[in-house]
């Protein structure tokens, strides 16, 4: 039965979610050699997870999502085209692994292409977060979202560009507009009690200074500041740029490789539990940042849905 329940969708065209060589070249610096290679170890000891589907008549009959190989650290995914329960082509393939750290949120909207391939979610957490995350089960779970379900969702990176925050980075404003927005911010909050009022532009726009210090150049410490921005481009917003603090730190193996993961704060709101993502990085430059540190740099963030929120 069609499901009439579905999340928004939008439907691009390929091109337009741009290419996995990028994301293949963190796992290899000679992937035109070693990924057709992976692509049949994969093939030797292949997985057909089946996310959120009970059984198999459950799935989508034209597409068949094909990981690999089993009980590997990473992943190989392959989803093939099928005609009459046989395989006819690849149609994308990409790297993913497992991450401990599941979030409850919904699927606002999903951000598929023309050849139904693939796709990117725009998940709401709660508390006004979002995250933008690649659907690594796309291709076995499409037919079953529902708008307005809370589901279990597992979030993990491949990451790039890493780098540590140093300590006390700070940005001082000196532009007179933007030293009494911020000033006229801090005052309408803590009269709130943190909470910002409905009418809170209007109150920005009416407050004035007490004393010259109000007027003065405001110094912002970036140094332990946990941000999380999602990409613009309409089919990369799974691209994304982060900086958070390092609360967990192991290691993972995958062929003759080593990679390391940490676990990170990606959204951490005042009086809110953080929410927390694996990432993972093969790059020597990356391996010895230590937990507390805080880092910085780019993902490229998956989803892994398996379950409702019961």
């Amino acid at each position: 039965m069609k499901n009439q329940n579905r999340p928004e969708i939008i439907t691009i065209e390929d091109e337009n979610f741009g290419s996995h060589v990028e994301h293949w070249n963190l796992l290899t610096d000679h992937p035109a050699t070693h990924v057709p290679q992976w692509l049949g170890l994969a093939l030797d000891a292949p997985v057909m997870p089946m996310g959120l589907c009970q059984q198999e008549c459950d799935m989508e009959q034209s597409t068949w999502l094909i990981q690999g190989p089993q009980k590997a650290a990473v992943q190989i995914a392959q989803v093939i085209a099928v005609e009459n329960n046989k395989p006819q082509r690849v149609k994308t393939a990409f790297p993913s692994f497992e991450s401990p750290y599941k979030v409850t949120a919904s699927i606002e909207r999903i951000i598929t292409c023309t050849s139904n391939a693939q796709a990117v979610l725009r998940l709401n957490l709660g508390a006004n977060s979002i995250v933008y995350a690649f659907d690594s089960l796309y291709s076995v779970n499409h037919l079953h979202y529902e708008k307005d379900q809370p589901y279990l969702v597992q979030l993990n990176a491949w990451a790039y560009g890493l780098e540590a925050v140093s300590d006390h980075e700070q940005l001082v404003v000196d532009d007179p507009a933007s030293i009494k927005h911020h000033r006229a911010l801090n005052d309408i909050l803590a009269a709130n009690d943190g909470v910002a009022p409905t009418n809170l532009q209007e109150q920005i726009d009416a407050w004035q200074p007490k004393s010259d210090d109000d007027t003065q150049p405001v110094t912002v410490d970036f140094s332990k500041m946990v941000a999380y921005l999602y990409g613009e481009k309409m089919g990369q917003e799974d691209e994304a740029w982060f900086q958070g603090n390092i609360v967990g730190k192991t290691a993972m193996h995958f062929i003759d490789q080593e990679y390391t993961l940490y676990d990170v704060a990606l959204i951490h709101d005042e009086n809110q539990e953080a929410t927390l993502i694996r990432i993972a990085s093969k790059d020597a430059a990356h391996k010895d940042f230590q937990i507390g540190q805080f880092i910085r740099g780019n993902l490229w963030i998956q989803a892994n849905i398996h379950a409702k929120k019961s």
